[in-house]
């Protein structure tokens, strides 16, 4: 058996000239990445270790790897696979990747016929970054044609919303088990592993099935910029009815929260006939119906959306208004991932 070939990492000077060229694209030119940014990209690409970032929505967790990623292509290494569980994050990671000057494409099941000429691209090195839902990682088509011939050449493993991995986790997913295949076949890949919602049993889970040495960079989850406020003691008809009061007041644009697709369809329907702007999101609505809601709401042409969960992860906008939740979520870690 060959042994298997030197890995390539990047260099400090090209971490530096990555991390600026990242920021820059990402959050304007006078940005400058932060020192705990940077150190968590340089695990993975100029220490080829791996890595468990916990730190709270909006700290900038995909900029360690865009950071990473653009730094160990410039080296020469192999492309970056993001296993991520939302559409809606892919299509906003496709742009980010874009404005840092990586070429991201996706694979997922609506464009099935494009995997074969994917599969080329990534083996020839045209393509930087591949993004994929843990459910393609149960798909022997996916894990034939496209995973199984760029393991072997892949630079970096990034398991976004790496809580679903811990069977302890609020939001466990069977499906991202088996990225601890990649991990056991991949002894020697750099992995970055990222959440915002992972208490000390979760964290300590994640970070032993990423394996030995593993860097654990944990920061504080509260949120100066958020204001939290409860009203209580309302009966169902007067909730809606609060509802209804505060849309008319609230500046910007926002999202009103149901617990099921029954309770946000009747909301929507309710709030429409009311004179609001609003539109409804669900999982049931197939996925361009979701893109136009979702590029509504970052346009600020609607007032609210009024949605389930599947808008509670991953969804990026930097100058949502409000968030209304009409009854309690599942669990507060619940509560604190859709705010």
């Amino acid at each position: 058996m060959n042994p298997d070939p030197p890995r390539v990492l990047a260099s400090e000077d090209q971490l530096e000239a990555a991390a600026g060229l990242v920021i820059g694209a990402l959050a304007g030119p006078d940005a400058r990445v932060r020192d705990d940014q940077l150190a968590a990209a340089r695990v993975l690409a100029v220490e080829g270790r791996r890595a468990l970032v916990v730190q709270a929505t909006g700290w900038g967790k995909s900029a360690v790897y865009w950071i990473a990623a653009r730094a160990l292509r410039d080296a020469g290494a192999g492309p970056v696979l993001i296993v991520s569980p939302l559409l809606a994050l892919m299509r906003d990671q496709v742009a980010a990747a874009g404005r840092a000057g990586l070429r991201a494409v996706t694979v997922n099941s609506s464009n099935i016929d494009d995997w074969s000429v994917i599969e080329a691209d990534v083996l020839a090195g045209r393509v930087d970054v591949v993004l994929v839902s843990p459910e393609r990682l149960a798909n022997p088509a996916f894990v034939a044609r496209v995973l199984e011939p760029m393991l072997p050449v892949l630079g970096l493993l990034v398991i976004d919303e790496a809580h679903c991995i811990s069977s302890w986790g609020h939001d466990f997913r069977p499906d991202y088990k088996r990225i601890a295949r990649l991990l056991l076949a991949n002894p020697g890949l750099p992995v970055l592993a990222t959440t915002a919602t992972a208490n000390n049993r979760v964290t300590a889970d994640v970070a032993g099935q990423l394996g030995d040495g593993v860097v654990v960079q944990r920061g504080p989850l509260g949120r100066s910029s958020l204001h939290l406020s409860v009203v209580p003691g309302l009966t169902p008809v007067e909730s809606v009815a609060w509802v209804d009061d505060a849309l008319r007041v609230l500046p910007g644009s926002g999202v009103v929260y149901g617990l099921t697709v029954a309770d946000v369809e009747s909301l929507h329907g309710l709030l429409a006939a009311r004179g609001h702007d609003v539109a409804v999101y669900h999982g049931q609505l197939d996925a361009e119906a979701r893109e136009r809601v979702e590029s509504r709401l970052k346009a600020n042409t609607v007032k609210a959306v009024v949605a389930t969960s599947a808008l509670g992860m991953g969804f990026d906008k930097p100058d949502l208004a409000f968030c209304l939740h009409l009854g309690s979520p599942g669990s507060p870690v619940d509560y604190y991932q859709q705010v």
